[in-house]
């Protein structure tokens, strides 16, 4: 199944469950979708639920520049209980780095969420494009989005 990505709305927090965790978390199946507030922009925190558990930050591919055209293999159809390419809302893992106002983002391995039982998956792409570290074209924080929702 080809997925094209495209523009949602996000939710302010929204319970996902990860039937198999995330490569390197596999013990960890639930997390919640969070804003993270106007500074933040399109970035979002996807926070385990279990207090002790991992935190990532992502973001939805358009909301930063990002066209992507997914493969989802029957495994991860299955998994997920997709049945048509409307039901999948793709999100991306970002990375920040101290020394950088703009994060990089896993186009390589983007989140797949079925919007119909929220439940997600990490699906490996195969298209030698898509990289493990992809400069996003948006800040993660800029104090003037703060500002401007304020106003």
């Amino acid at each position: 199944m080809k997925v094209q990505e495209e523009s949602a709305a996000t939710a302010l927090s929204l319970p996902l469950a990860f039937p198999i965790g995330l490569p390197g978390f596999e013990t960890y199946h639930s997390f919640h979708l969070v804003g993270l507030g106007p500074a933040y922009g399109p970035y979002l925190g996807l926070r385990c639920a279990i207090d002790e558990g991992p935190t990532f930050v992502v973001v939805q591919p358009s909301e930063i520049g990002i066209t992507l055209e997914l493969e989802i293999d029957d495994f991860h159809q299955a998994l997920l209980g997709i049945k048509d390419a409307s039901e999948v809302l793709v999100m991306l893992i970002a990375t920040l780095r101290e020394e950088k106002a703009f994060p990089t983002v896993n186009t390589q391995a983007p989140l797949v969420i079925n919007v119909t039982n929220w439940k997600v998956a990490q699906v490996s792409q195969s298209n030698a494009e898509y990289r493990l570290d992809q400069e996003a074209e948006v800040a993660f924080y800029d104090a003037e989005r703060a500002i401007a929702a304020l106003r």
